[in-house]
């Protein structure tokens, strides 16, 4: 897994791509390995969707831009939408009976910080959201003994059994002496000097 991904995508602006922005968001998260937690795929889900639909129903041009960064050590989701109109989107307050003009309100309590700019070729409006702590299951260890010594290993099958069962290169970080029993062939491991 690396700790930065980032991937761009187009849609058609149509109602159907909301549907399409959310399946790909997934696949994307899904490649990357990062984990999500029920919280942050909901607010992912529902900002990608939000920003989407503001494209959609308020932008210009034939085509979405859609580009998704992932920042693992920060633990930081961007989301990116990008058309072809230069109109920024406006914060309103929509009625109680409204059946619109929330999405804005939606992302600005889902993400931890959201904007809108203008480009070259339109407007680029994001959010960045968080991502639940990631487990470290899996991940190279950043011990420059252990991992020199799991180069060594796969290098020398040799030194697998002497890793294994002499202690080089232990996950405590210490070298492991490996000594006899008194009067027993089997052996036992003590950790120091």
């Amino acid at each position: 897994m690396k700790h930065v991904n980032s991937q761009s995508f187009f849609l058609v602006r149509a109602p159907t791509s909301v549907a399409i922005s959310r399946r790909r968001l997934r696949d994307l998260i899904s490649t990357w390995r990062v984990w999500q937690d029920d919280d942050s795929d909901m607010a992912m889900a529902t900002v990608v969707s939000e920003l989407v639909t503001n494209a959609v129903s308020h932008g210009a041009g034939d085509m979405l831009k859609v580009v998704v960064s992932a920042n693992i050590r920060r633990g930081r989701l961007t989301i990116e939408i990008h058309d072809g109109s230069p109109a920024l989107p406006r914060q309103c307050r929509p009625g109680p009976d409204a059946e619109s003009g929330r999405g804005m309100v939606l992302v600005e309590h889902l993400a931890i910080t959201c904007g809108a700019e203008n480009t070259v070729r339109g407007k680029r409006v994001w959010a960045e959201l968080a991502l639940p702590p990631q487990p470290t299951a899996g991940r190279r260890s950043l011990d420059p003994l252990q991992s020199a010594g799991a180069a060594i290993a796969r290098r020398f099958p040799t030194f697998q059994w002497l890793r294994r069962h002499a202690g080089f290169g232990a996950t405590t970080g210490t070298r492991a002496r490996v000594i006899p029993r008194d009067g027993d062939t089997s052996w036992r491991r003590t950790y120091g000097g």
